[in-house]
């Protein structure tokens, strides 16, 4: 039963197989390089190729698979972290001051569609209808300070 089998074909597979696995189970692209190279190992194999052949496939996918990794890593790596969440999606984003912002109170600002309460960054006053920057935010309020530049991210 076990006389016609290509063992080089199947522990290839079963290379690839627990390398694949242990990809899944990690998530690194650590593994995945040798899966590939595994699996072209298998099919040189099967398609009739001599031992030093299979091998040349073997590190040539692989290596082929780890530059291709090591390039999407950088790519992945460069973006930079989502960190514009709720309110901090607001930060340095233009606003209109809707309700007066004192010294010793906070006003409200309208951002978009919706109206916060606001604090001045300085401790200034700050009057309605007067153009503002979303600085930082504090718990439920956004930080602001007075716009003196007409250009800005608007929303």
């Amino acid at each position: 039963m076990l006389e016609g089998i290509d063992w080089g074909i199947v522990l290839w597979l079963l290379a690839g197989i627990i390398s694949g696995v242990g990809e899944l189970l990690t998530g690194s692209l650590f593994l995945l390089p040798f899966a590939v190279g595994a699996f072209a190992a298998a099919a040189a194999a099967a398609l009739g190729a001599g031992g030093v052949w299979i091998a040349v496939v073997f590190m040539v996918a692989t290596v082929g698979t780890l530059a291709w990794a090591v390039r999407f890593g950088k790519k992945v790596n460069a973006a930079p972290p989502a960190t514009r969440e709720g309110a901090n999606r607001y930060v340095n984003v233009l606003g209109v001051v809707t309700s007066p912002i004192s010294r010793s109170d906070s006003g409200r600002v309208r951002v978009g569609t919706e109206s916060w309460r606001a604090l001045s960054r300085s401790g200034a006053e700050i009057q309605v209808d007067q153009p503002v920057r979303v600085v930082e935010v504090w718990g439920n309020a956004l930080v602001v300070e007075v716009e003196t530049e007409a250009s800005g991210t608007e929303s």
